[in-house]
């Protein structure tokens, strides 16, 4: 009963934002076609931020002995949407109109659209709420804005924008499993990779 209640929430917040004008957006927004490689030495360092959100909300981090980049990532294949964002050194971004579509390692990939077209939603899915993490996402100026529901029912918010002067794309990410404690932020910052457009 609590899924389809998310979903009967979800479908009616869709259609408000439609409404309240998140459709009317760009929808050209700015180049992001490419293969993007993460700057290491300009990103934040996600295994802090996330060990900073545990102790904001009362916690102790405890990564289970392991040391160096990427000591937290791994859990449930409904959760693998947060590793792919947080910790993958390549992105790959295709754009055909107002569809998007961004291939991550693994060829772990997600597509939506930005013209503000709705998503079926059904009542049949996983008991943690739907059986495939979907996002949609909006252009306002040359910033692409994106929602992300991953199969565990968390969130995310994602803000993906071209700086204009080092042509860096450079990422504003808001993370939030269902089960953790904290909302995680992090930024991430890729260089074009060299050839691409």
């Amino acid at each position: 009963m609590r899924a389809l209640s998310a979903r009967i929430v979800l479908v009616l917040w869709m259609m408000l934002a439609s409404q309240w004008g998140w459709s009317q957006s760009t929808q050209t927004g700015f180049d992001l076609n490419g293969a993007w490689n993460l700057n290491l030495k300009e990103s934040d360092d996600p295994d802090k931020k996330i060990e900073r959100a545990i102790r904001e909300a009362g916690g102790r981090p405890d990564a289970d002995g392991k040391r160096g980049r990427g000591r937290y990532k791994g859990g449930p294949k409904e959760q693998e949407i947060y590793d792919h964002l947080i910790y993958d050194e390549t992105l790959h971004i295709i754009q055909n109109g107002p569809e998007i579509q961004m291939v991550y390692a693994e060829g772990f990939t997600r597509s939506f659209f930005t013209d503000g077209r709705g998503r079926t939603v059904s009542a049949s899915g996983s008991s943690s709420g739907d059986a495939h993490d979907f996002s949609f996402g909006a252009w306002v100026g040359n910033i692409l804005n994106v929602e992300a529901k991953p199969r565990d029912g968390g969130w995310t918010q994602e803000s993906y924008t071209v700086d204009p002067v080092t042509k860096q794309l450079r990422v504003l990410l808001k993370l939030k499993p269902l089960l953790f404690p904290a909302v995680v932020e992090t930024q991430l910052v890729y260089d074009r990779s060299v050839g691409a457009k």
